[in-house]
Formats: structure tokens, C-alpha cells, sequence
């Protein structure tokens, strides 16, 4: 469970600079403009590398029983984060409006998948990005950090599609990449 905290911690931490913009533009200076989108994208990878390994070796250990319905507002919520997560990765006019939509996106994933898991892993893993995401938004939006201002026509309908079939996705990969299976449409009927 360690090492899932310290994945964890380090994820938020390393996320939580893009929300101090003096921070960021100190680590800019520091790697150079060129090398910063290369480090930061390295270093998340690696944060995230740290939190399948600590999820993996991670023990079930049961904290609450979660609701009978938890599997549902989880099926919800998540729908709900992969439409931000589409709308973070188009330039469409609803992401100035969200203006944070990858930090909802997780606020909202992670919250899903707390209704529907009642372990330390999960608490430690949902639970952390969840707090740290929404310390994330409250800190940006206290330094009056924005989306970048290129709106693209177009681009809001796609998002929602794009969103959409990437919950799809993930839906049948789940047991897959993460596995858990959740439900598969191969096996209905």
C-alpha cells in the first residue's frame, strides 16, 4: 500500500505544479522550454507506472461495504468523466466553460469508484486523486489559470462523441487492463 501512496502523492504533486503558475515557470526555466512537455509527460508515466505496481502488490484489505447501487452511480459518474476527458482533448467551446475538464473528469471517475469499492487500495488510489484533483482546480482557479483560448468550431460535438466511445472502450478493457471485469457486451443475451 506504500508504494501505491507514494504513486499517488507523486502524481498529484507533480500535476499540482501546472496550478502554481510561478512553479511551472520556474521547472520551465529550469528543464527549458523544449524539454518541459517531454519531462512532465515522462515523469507522469513513471507516477503511474509506481501506481499499477503499488495497486497490483496492494492486499484487499475492507474498510466500508459499499452500496448495492454503487456499481451504478459508478457507471454514471464515470460516463460523465470520460465526456470531460473528451472535452479536455478537443477545443471546443465547452472546454473553455469547464475550464479545468481532465481534473473533473477525475473528480468525477474517482468519486464513481468510490460508491463501488470499499478497500484501502481503493481509498488510498480514488480517494487521493480525488482530494487532489479538487485541490488542483481550487488552487488554478486562485491563480486565474484558463484553458488556452483557441476555440475550434465543431469541436463540442466531437468531444462528446469522442467521450462516449472512449467509455465504451474502456468498458470492454477494463477486466483486461485493470482486472476487474465490470460488464461486457460479448456476453449479453
Amino acid at each position: 500500500m506504500l508504494i501505491l501512496a507514494i504513486g499517488v502523492l507523486i502524481f498529484v504533486l507533480l500535476h499540482g505544479v501546472a496550478a502554481v503558475p510561478r512553479l511551472k515557470s520556474h521547472v520551465r526555466s529550469r528543464t527549458g522550454e523544449r524539454w518541459y512537455g517531454p519531462i512532465f509527460g515522462l515523469a507522469s508515466v513513471l507516477a503511474i507506472a509506481v501506481i499499477v505496481l503499488g495497486w497490483r502488490s496492494s492486499d484487499f484489505v475492507a474498510l466500508y461495504d459499499p452500496p448495492g447501487w454503487g456499481w451504478y452511480v459508478n457507471y454514471v459518474l464515470t460516463f460523465i468523466a470520460f465526456l470531460c476527458v473528451g472535452v479536455f482533448l478537443f477545443r471546443g467551446g465547452y472546454r473553455q466553460r469547464l475550464r479545468f475538464p481532465m481534473a473533473i473528469a477525475t473528480v468525477f471517475w474517482a468519486t464513481g469508484h468510490l460508491f463501488a469499492n470499499g478497500d484501502l487500495a481503493s481509498l488510498i488510489l480514488f480517494g487521493g486523486l480525488l482530494v487532489g484533483n479538487a485541490a488542483h482546480m481550487a488552487v488554478a482557479a486562485a491563480n486565474g489559470i484558463r484553458p488556452t483560448p483557441e476555440v475550434r468550431i465543431g469541436h463540442n460535438g466531437l468531444s462528446l462523441i469522442f467521450g462516449a466511445a472512449l467509455y465504451g472502450i474502456m468498458t470492454q478493457l477494463h477486466p483486461a487492463v485493470i482486472g476487474v471485469p465490470i460488464f461486457a457486451i460479448s456476453k449479453a443475451g
